[in-house]
């Protein structure tokens, strides 16, 4: 079992923080929203969280040698979950798909929803997604490897 970094304490303690945040915020949050715009907000938020991490890793990383760069076809799974979520909103509000979906309990239920989203994005932070050949995979440095097309 590994042991968590201080910022990976510090990004779990800020999720029930956030969480509280969005709680007290919930009377200027609607009651309903159509499924693409809360698609597209939930994966947004998703990729906010991945940045911000992305972010602080790259203020603490020396400077990356060419040598451990590694050029390849994979995303993280947090940026593959919210390109995805974000695209599929994008398509339902295009069609005209306008299934409105209700927010129980909206002081508990966008708290709630913050909370599972940006625990889903802790806890696939460390996944990535090669397409080539098709593999799911737990690298814990793959802040070094540059996103290709090409094989």
């Amino acid at each position: 079992m590994t042991t968590m970094t201080p910022a990976e304490k510090i990004e779990l303690a800020l999720i029930p923080v956030i969480g509280i945040g969005f709680w007290l915020a919930a009377s200027l949050l609607p009651d309903q929203m159509s499924l693409g715009s809360l698609l597209i907000n939930a994966s947004a938020l998703l990729l906010l969280q991945g940045f911000f991490r992305d972010l602080w890793l790259l203020s603490k990383q020396k400077k990356t040698s060419p040598d451990l760069q590694r050029k390849m076809q994979c995303m993280c799974a947090e940026s593959t979950f919210g390109m995805t979520g974000i695209l599929f909103g994008i398509i339902l509000l295009g069609v005209g798909i306008d299934l409105a979906v209700p927010m129980p309990q909206p002081q508990w239920g966008w708290s709630v929803l913050v909370m599972i989203i940006m625990t889903i994005g802790f806890l696939i932070k460390d996944y990535v997604i090669e397409w080539h050949p098709f593999r799911v995979y737990k690298d814990l440095d793959h802040i070094n490897i540059i996103f290709t097309w090409k094989k």
